[in-house]
């Protein structure tokens, strides 16, 4: 297997973090790291059922199924209420990503304290104003106050959105939406818009279904706790 260091959710976590990328030899052995706590994340894709009945064998716990969905861009989309983030712009991001999420793996973990899922969100997001995460973020507005933000990622043609929430008080206005209309025509050149969410998240599913982005892959992520 190949492991990867995480020193940022190390921080978080209290104790060393690893991302791990399974052999594709399913015959392999899964061996962990001894002598100290760690946590282990790893990701496969749903048809790698005999990868996942290892890791299951090997101590990891299954905590999300990601569903990845994309569509083209729409240089005809309107937003009313969305532009570019600035930096004044950071307490209130953060504030929003720290009450917004209760789906990511982190929350949907049991053996993670939803404190320190929220926290997760709310440093992931404050990452962009330090310049450790993320290409852009679009900020929503509502009546002159940050109510959502969309983080997002640049390769080539695609824009994927990173972390988009809107704070809970403005939800049902379409803000969501509206951000995602503003990313369709903010960067020159791209001209597909990917973004993930979990199986769980049913709200977010019929959103993105509804905004015409088609399921083009999903993932099980398994978490291990030693």
């Amino acid at each position: 297997m190949a492991l990867r260091p995480d020193d940022w959710l190390a921080g978080l976590l209290g104790k060393a973090v690893w991302h791990v990328t399974p052999s594709a030899d399913a015959r392999r052995p899964i061996v962990l790291p001894t002598g100290e706590p760690c946590f282990i994340d790893a990701r496969l894709p749903v048809s790698r059922t005999e990868v996942a009945a290892r890791l299951e064998d090997a101590g990891f716990h299954l905590v999300d199924t990601g569903m990845n969905f994309e569509r083209p861009t729409w240089a005809a989309a309107q937003s009313r209420f969305s532009r570019p983030a600035e930096p004044g712009d950071r307490a209130a991001v953060e504030d929003i990503a720290r009450r917004s999420f209760s789906f990511s793996r982190f929350h949907l973990d049991p053996l993670v304290s939803n404190d320190t899922a929220n926290e997760i969100k709310r440093q992931w997001a404050g990452n962009f104003f330090d310049g450790a995460r993320g290409d852009g973020m679009i900020v929503a507005a509502v009546d002159g106050r940050v109510a959502g933000f969309l983080q997002y990622l640049l390769a080539g043609d695609v824009l994927t959105i990173d972390l988009v929430a809107v704070d809970n008080r403005f939800r049902g206005r379409g803000l969501a939406r509206d951000m995602i209309a503003f990313a369709d025509s903010l960067v020159p050149g791209v001209t597909i818009l990917r973004v993930g969410t979990q199986l769980a998240n049913t709200p977010s599913l019929r959103s993105y279904m509804g905004d015409n982005f088609r399921l083009i892959s999903s993932s099980y992520v398994f978490h291990y706790h030693g």
